[in-house]
């Protein structure tokens, strides 16, 4: 059984930022999976400012009032996800687009389906708030999240191409 609670950044700023920077190297381009290990990747990240941008972005985000960000507890308490899921009206289809930010569960947790269940609760409060859509992305090699989201019903709907032009000015690898 899992339970769901607001963010709250004090808290949860560390989980937060270790969690992303896993979701962001799951669903990078193959080039830079091919050339940069893990490790390496989130030291990397962490001297960016992107760290700061996607925290800033989560709160921004909760400006508005659909938005969806949670932490995703086990039974004893213990932070074991979270969700974050923006809206965008279009208003000049008169449509309402849920997009999925990220979703993500640890992975001593995979495999039980809490994943299917994230997405089910997700779907419903999309709903609940108006959406018409639900998007989401992933990277083309991330085939854990590519599997969950067929499961639960999602189906592409653009693709995304990248071409690797040149290579030996690249900061690293």
């Amino acid at each position: 059984m899992v339970t769901y609670r607001e963010i709250n950044f004090a808290q949860d700023k560390e989980f937060l930022l270790q969690f992303h920077v896993k979701i962001n190297y799951a669903s990078e381009t193959p080039f830079i999976r091919k050339v940069m290990n893990f490790t390496d990747y989130k030291e990397k990240w962490f001297n960016t400012s992107q760290p700061q941008r996607f925290l800033r972005d989560l709160k921004d985000s909760l400006k508005e009032s659909r938005t969806i960000a949670q932490i995703v507890e086990n039974a004893k308490g213990e932070a074991i996800g979270y969700l974050w899921v923006t809206f965008t009206d279009v208003t000049d289809y008169n449509v309402t687009i849920a997009e999925i930010m990220d979703i993500a569960v640890k992975k001593e947790f995979q495999g039980q389906g809490i994943g299917t269940n994230l997405m089910e609760y997700l779907e419903n409060l999309a709903r609940e708030r108006g959406a018409h859509f639900l998007r989401s992305d992933t990277g083309s090699e991330n085939r854990p999240s590519r599997a969950l989201h067929e499961k639960v019903g999602f189906t592409p709907y653009r693709i995304i191409y990248e071409k690797v032009l040149c290579t030996e000015d690249i900061p690293f690898g």
